[in-house]
C-alpha cells in the first residue's frame, strides 16, 4: 500500500506480543496526528491532549482486537476522534448541569423572599 510505512506491520505485531519498545514506536510516530485530530474534533488543546492520550491507552488495550494486515493509523485516528468526541460530549453535559445548578442557587445564597415562596391562589396572613 503507497504512503504506508513498511515496518508498521511489523511494529503493530510486535506491540500485540507485548513489545512495548514497538508501541512506543508507533506512538512516537502517530503523535502529531492523533493531537491534530483530536483537537478538530475536540475544539480545544487541553482536551484534545488528554484524548489523544486516553486513545493511544485504548488502543493498546485492543491491539488483540486489531485486524493483521489492515492499516493502524486510520483504526487508531477512529479511536482518537471518538475519545475527542466523548469528552466534548462530556464537556457539554458538565457545562449544561452546572448552569442548571446555579439557576437554583439562590444568589449569594440569601434566602429566598416570602413573596418568592407564595403559591399562586395562598394568602399569607
Amino acid at each position: 500500500m503507497e504512503g504506508r510505512p513498511r515496518d508498521e506491520d511489523s511494529l503493530v505485531e510486535r506491540a500485540r506480543q507485548g513489545d512495548v519498545s514497538a508501541y512506543e514506536e508507533l506512538v512516537h510516530r502517530y503523535q502529531g496526528i492523533a493531537f491534530r485530530t483530536a483537537y478538530v474534533v475536540a475544539g480545544g488543546a487541553a482536551d484534545a491532549e488528554d484524548a489523544a492520550q486516553e486513545a493511544f491507552v485504548k488502543a493498546y488495550r485492543a491491539l488483540g482486537r486489531f485486524r493483521r494486515g489492515a492499516p493502524f493509523r486510520p483504526w487508531l485516528l477512529q479511536i482518537v476522534a471518538n475519545e475527542a468526541r466523548n469528552r466534548r460530549r462530556s464537556a457539554g453535559r458538565r457545562a449544561g448541569l452546572e448552569l442548571r445548578l446555579a439557576a437554583e442557587v439562590p444568589s449569594g445564597g440569601a434566602a429566598p423572599s416570602p413573596e418568592a415562596s407564595l403559591v399562586v391562589g395562598e394568602r399569607r396572613e
